[in-house]
């Protein structure tokens, strides 16, 4: 069994864990992922990893060895004789504080941002860590270079799990609406094996955590919450280091970069969503191409690129496109590369505008191509530099750095490619990677003038982002290159400058945490609150002294809470068809704003009138008898709300001391009571 296992450790898990992924996506679309299930697609996924170990060691040696990241109790010795035990003790009792301060100030109660709730002394903490581990790094290194480098590999990962866990910390019940989604749906498909209908994506996701559920007995809620955060700080680092020793040479400054990269904000890793577990595989895909030399490890890109695909496709489709991409830069048929690179190149301008088309058109394939060839006439928006000046000099150095992001970004890229223009080696890789970054900013510009029409208002801006991000993923190369030929520079300076560029670089990354997370100030303001106790005891409220079969009008976080406690416990089949709110299936208990007509009702409540007629629409649309008006305290005019609900109500509950009240209508008006 020993030949089998002669992967590094960490590359080797991840080979692991997507074959897992992907072989559950499978079972469960073709099947179920009921006992039987699982245990098909961990045979399947060990037979495929055998098969690939064979491939391997069949004679496709690797000209460039997958990196060691293997770390063995010795390594903290080591790494205490060779580095300032001071500066060691020092950071670790800084990410203690940070992790404690998390821990202390967790809340129940319905928020916009964690810093609400977090003192602002955790900066400090936060920021002196950062210093800290920059000077760690920067010291020369000891007797046994190889483990301080690997050592200094897992003090990142460390800093890299602190920055992307404040969300699953201090939101104790959960944060947003999608992982509330999500968790609901794969507790039914442990408990039932699947749920109806079964889409292509997301599969991959609900797969890898069911399994790893079944076969670890953590709890799918956990599982949820800690699978990005702890991924993308475990692999991130890795592949990121493995990426620069290929093209870069000294150690620490490839180190530095690591650290220094988190001065771009990273809010898709703060949470577990297919969306951003998809960008990670992305990433990954991304960094391992720089060093893709042979079949084998083309193989493996490949393999993350259709477990992306699996999870969700607007990352999955650039990731294969990108995999193929690298095929035909890696090819030998020189007469016909040009011609393969121009139809990759138009397949990634127009495969995910296309897609979105068909999903919205039903399938309508000329027609949606017609609108993305009439759509392509977009203009690149222009960039304009942003100076705030509202604030105090702390809010506005914040804003001068986000609402320029995408500028310095520009900046950065523009000189990494002139840098990778003067080495031809570095040339011709890099710019397969600018094919794909400019087709998909063309992509974007194409998607940005599609509809959206079956998505609600506000997110209907989402998609074509997401297309903008990968699009910038892209540009990474350029990035490297570019902060890599700085912090260079920076560490031949004297101890001043070196100086100002630690303390400068731990604000930006400080700034950068800030910017990851929601926020509430006088600049930007987030919106969505957290799901609270208090939704959590009105949903059971309700549920505890309904008569029969209801509705419920509510915001998402409650819709969350309500999915959290009772999963998908009821729909109905409407006796009306609503067809100016989209009604003609099934209609779910509560709003989901992503879908259904209920969600629209209870925008009429508050924003119109919370009346009786407007519930008796939603009752009859759902065939049902009572129904259920749910208002949270912070929602806008709540006040007047409040009191035009009790007008007509039949009764209502005061839940959490008027945090949230509960109006409850029967079909037929009956005496109002408290």
């Amino acid at each position: 069994m020993q030949k089998y296992l002669n992967y590094k450790t960490l590359y080797l898990s991840l080979i692991i864990l997507c074959l897992i992924s992907l072989c559950g996506a499978i079972v469960y679309r073709f099947y179920s992922l009921n006992n039987i299930g699982v245990a098909i697609s961990l045979i399947l996924a060990i037979v495929l990893f055998i098969i690939i170990q064979r491939f391997y060691t069949a004679g496709n040696t690797p000209k460039t060895k997958i990196s060691s990241f293997k770390f063995q109790v010795s390594s903290f010795k080591n790494l205490l004789l060779t580095s300032n035990f001071l500066l060691l003790t020092s950071y670790f009792l800084l990410l203690t504080s940070c992790f404690y301060v998390l821990l202390t100030h967790q809340t129940e109660q319905s928020i916009i941002s964690p810093w609400q709730v977090l003192p602002n002394y955790f900066f400090i903490f936060y920021g002196l860590a950062t210093a800290i581990l920059i000077m760690i790094i920067a010291k020369r290194p000891g007797s046994n270079i190889a483990i301080k480098q690997y050592s200094n590999i897992i003090l990142i990962s460390l800093h890299y799990f602190l920055s992307f866990s404040i969300c699953w910390i201090v939101y104790k019940i959960g944060y947003g609406f999608d992982q509330f989604i999500h968790q609901a749906t794969m507790d039914l498909i442990d408990k039932a094996g699947e749920v109806h209908p079964k889409p292509f994506y997301y599969l991959g996701q609900y797969s890898l955590i069911i399994i790893l559920h079944k076969i670890t007995f953590i709890s799918i809620e956990w599982l949820n919450k800690l699978l990005v955060p702890a991924l993308a700080a475990v692999y991130l680092p890795a592949a990121i280091y493995h990426a620069l020793t290929k093209w870069f040479e000294d150690k620490k400054t490839n180190l530095l970069l690591i650290i220094t990269l988190l001065i771009f904000p990273f809010s898709f890793f703060i949470l577990t969503t297919p969306q951003n577990l998809a960008y990670l595989l992305l990433i990954l895909i991304i960094f391992l191409g720089l060093t893709c030399s042979n079949v084998f490890e083309l193989l493996i890109i490949y393999l993350l690129a259709i477990t992306a695909l699996a999870i969700q496709p607007i990352a999955g489709i650039p990731a294969i496109l990108f995999a193929a991409l690298l095929t035909v830069f890696h090819g030998d048929k020189v007469k016909i590369k040009k011609y393969l690179y121009l139809l990759i190149f138009l397949l990634s301008i127009i495969t995910l505008p296309i897609a979105f088309l068909i999903f919205e058109n039903g399938y309508n394939i000329s027609n949606s191509l017609k609108m993305a060839m009439e759509a392509s006439g977009s203009m690149l928006p222009l960039l304009k530099f942003n100076l705030p000046e509202q604030e105090n000099f702390i809010l506005n150095f914040i804003y001068l750095y986000w609402f320029n992001l995408k500028i310095i970004i520009g900046l950065i890229s523009a000189a990494g490619i002139i840098i990778a223009c003067r080495s031809l080696k570095l040339c011709k890789l890099f710019m397969i990677y600018l094919i794909m970054s400019i087709s998909l900013l063309a992509s974007y510009l194409i998607t940005k003038k599609l509809s959206f029409g079956f998505l609600i208002e506000y997110e209907r801006g989402d998609y074509p982002d997401r297309i903008l991000i990968i699009a910038i993923f892209f540009l990474a190369p350029f990035l490297l290159t570019s902060l890599y030929w700085l912090i260079s520079r920076i560490l031949n300076q004297n101890k001043i400058i070196k100086l100002i560029f630690l303390i400068f670089a731990a604000i930006l990354i400080s700034t950068s945490l800030y910017l990851s997370y929601p926020r509430f100030d006088h600049y930007f303001n987030s919106r969505c609150f957290s799901t609270s106790k208090n939704d959590i005891e009105a949903v059971n409220w309700i549920e505890n002294n309904t008569e029969s079969d209801y509705i419920v009008l509510a915001n998402q976080q409650v819709s969350a809470a309500a999915l959290r406690e009772f999963g998908f416990k009821k729909y109905y089949s409407p006796p009306l068809i609503d067809k100016e709110r989209g009604s003609g299936g099934e209609v779910f208990y509560y709003p989901v704003p992503t879908g259904g007509p209920l969600y629209q009702y209870y925008l009429d409540m508050v924003y119109e009138k919370p009346s009786r007629e407007t519930m008796a629409k939603a009752m009859d649309l759902a065939g049902v008898s009572e129904g259920y008006f749910v208002l949270n305290k912070y929602w806008r005019a709540f006040d007047k709300i409040l009191e035009e609900a009790k007008l007509e109500a039949d009764s209502w509950e005061d839940i959490g001391d008027g945090d949230v009240f509960v109006f409850k209508y029967y079909k037929t008006q009956n005496n109002k009571k408290r």
